[in-house]
């Protein structure tokens, strides 16, 4: 589909960020114009309270201006890469990031070398809000360079993302699909459709055609996902932190314990679990040679359900009766000023996000192909969304943005209010069935599928940190190993199984993917409380989500009334997944 086919009311209207290119460049100009003044602090930062609270106003003031710019040039681009304007957007937007973290290098060193005048400095209400970003930039004094070598690291930053740059770039064109003679258009959208086919010709040609492209191009594919995990070593190590994961765990404010807990639950003391499912999948589908591609096909027969855009708003209102008017006002919000750009369109970004900046609406890409996948992932990125509005509203652009550890905690737990209202109005027992299996398949994704994922990724880091080679045969070797371990002897691996771990996006974000297994174990215990009546619970979650950054994510959550340094929330998610299981069964 075409992006000039679609309905207007059907895609996101970036004119609230931008009336025109012009208004775009002024912002631009005005960025430089603000960081060559702040440039101009070097030396002098700490001089007196005056400099420094006039720095870190001014250090605001563009730092809005310029997340707004790219904020609209990524959006663009997403939707329109061919769009040489748009690209032209991205990449001033690049050069000026780079520029500033450039020309801002020095700050943090300064901060660090002045500890006891900023200490006392922060005892004047003025900088109240500035209280726990300075004492963070404190806290990373060991890890800090001398200001020349500080400098060489920030000008060699925009090299360090090529990598990833790469990734985001590359379109691959996927042979078609005949289903019943007929030839169907593969994607990355559609590709989950024909593996639900119950014909296994239709299954297999749709994973080989897909797959197989990722093997032709495996060593650019290699050479980026190698890039990315040197890239976190090399940081890492100059940083004098013991590994990747040490700096990314500092980072985050969590302990390095958090991620082997996670690892340790999915991965080997409640696997069992999953191979139990795996078992009775191949079971109900009486499949002799049970092959990792026939994993999605539809365990409950008959209950085939397909939405309209319209329809699944009327679901998520209702699902999200719990947390009361002034948050689905937000929902409504997103609706009729059309923050979500819906259809898959040619050229478009795959998957799923929303992103805004501060004073922007926060947008929502999407590609809806009105399946509960779509209406499953609406509900997950209005989330994110409403988590965004809230904590912009309620918290000074220093504190408005909340770390990706618990960014997954908020798109979750709209996630399984859903699946619980839809389990709850099912008409009949099939239908019940139906929603109860696609609460496991959601929680395979989340509590079994991304701990897998932490672990390869691990892997390939310590790798990297190891200087050990990274060639195509040794990751896809590794991830098809992996896989097999993780699937279990009832599942049998496609020969392409390998090369499917550069399919995965996520890897490219510095061990991103075991938060969605936080997420789910935290969400899983907020929803059992709400729908319980617990509307302290209710208040509590409102709460985190307008406190957006401005506590470690450890005491936001511990806000939200849950401890995600405590054993029970993971082990009450994986008896919740057993249950689940056992209900299945008993339908079923």
């Amino acid at each position: 589909m075409e992006r000039k086919d679609i309905e207007e009311k059907y895609t996101w209207d970036l004119s609230t960020i931008y009336q025109n290119d012009k208004e775009f460049y002024q912002d631009i100009e005005k960025c430089k114009d603000q960081l060559n003044e702040l440039a101009s602090y070097q030396n002098h930062l700490c001089d007196d309270f005056d400099h420094f609270y006039s720095f870190l106003k001014t250090k605001d003031e563009m730092s809005i201006i310029l997340n707004k710019a790219y904020c609209y040039a990524h959006l663009n681009c997403d939707v329109e890469p061919q769009n040489q304007q748009y690209q032209k957007m991205m990449a001033t937007v690049m050069t000026l990031l780079q520029d500033t973290s450039v020309k801002l290098v020095y700050v943090d060193n300064e901060i660090c070398k002045n500890e006891s005048k900023v200490n006392h400095y922060l005892e004047d209400p003025r900088l109240q809000s500035y209280q726990y970003s300075i004492s963070q930039v404190l806290k990373y004094k060991p890890h800090l360079l001398d200001d020349q070598q500080e400098t060489l690291i920030a000008k060699v930053d925009g090299l360090a993302d090529i990598s990833e740059q790469v990734f985001d770039s590359l379109r691959l064109e996927y042979e078609d699909v005949e289903v019943n003679g007929k030839k169907e258009t593969l994607n990355n959208a559609t590709l989950n459709e024909f593996l639900k086919n119950k014909d296994i010709n239709v299954r297999k040609q749709a994973y080989h055609h897909f797959f197989k492209e990722y093997k032709r191009f495996e060593n650019t594919f290699a050479t980026t996902l190698a890039g990315v995990m040197k890239k976190d070593a090399f940081y890492s190590d100059v940083r004098h932190f013991d590994s990747p994961l040490a700096s990314s765990v500092f980072n985050d404010d969590v302990p390095t314990d958090l991620f082997f807990k996670i690892l340790d639950k999915a991965n080997h003391q409640y696997r069992h679990l999953f191979h139990r499912y795996n078992k009775l999948k191949k079971k109900i589908l009486k499949i002799d040679d049970f092959y990792n591609y026939d994993l999605n096909i539809p365990l409950v027969k008959d209950v085939t359900k397909k939405y309209t855009i319209e329809q699944c708003f009327d679901i998520i209102d209702q699902a999200l009766q719990p947390f009361g008017k002034d948050y689905l006002d937000i929902i409504h919000k997103a609706r009729n000023e059309r923050w979500i750009d819906f259809y898959p369109t040619t050229g478009k970004r795959i998957g799923a996000y929303s992103s805004g900046s501060y004073g922007t609406n926060p947008f929502i890409l999407m590609n809806f192909i009105g399946d509960y996948n779509s209406l499953s992932t609406m509900i997950h990125e209005l989330g994110h969304s409403v988590h965004t509005y809230l904590s912009n509203h309620n918290q000074e652009f220093v504190n408005s943005h909340y770390r990706i550890f618990v960014a997954e905690v908020a798109s979750t737990v709209n996630e399984t209010l859903l699946i619980n209202y839809m389990i709850n109005h099912a008409k009949d027992n099939q239908e019940k069935a139906y929603y109860i299996y696609e609460q496991l398949e959601n929680c395979v994704g989340l509590i079994f599928r991304q701990p897998m994922f932490a672990d390869f990724e691990h892997r390939l880091h310590e790798m990297a940190k190891n200087n050990e080679p990274m060639s195509s045969k040794i990751i896809t070797d590794l991830y098809a190993k992996l896989n097999q371990d993780y699937f279990g002897e009832d599942v049998k691996m496609d020969d392409l199984v390998g090369w499917s771990c550069y399919y995965v996006p996520h890897f490219y974000y510095d061990y991103y993917v075991y938060k969605y297994t936080l997420g789910m174990t935290v969400a899983l215990a907020v929803v059992n409380r709400i729908l319980k009546g617990d509307q302290q619970q209710v208040q509590n979650y409102l709460a985190f989500l307008k406190s957006g950054g401005s506590q470690s994510p450890v005491d936001l959550l511990t806000k939200a009334g849950v401890n995600p340094l405590e054993d029970a929330i993971y082990d009450d998610a994986f008896h919740y997944f057993e249950d689940l299981l056992n209900q299945f069964e008993t339908l079923i």
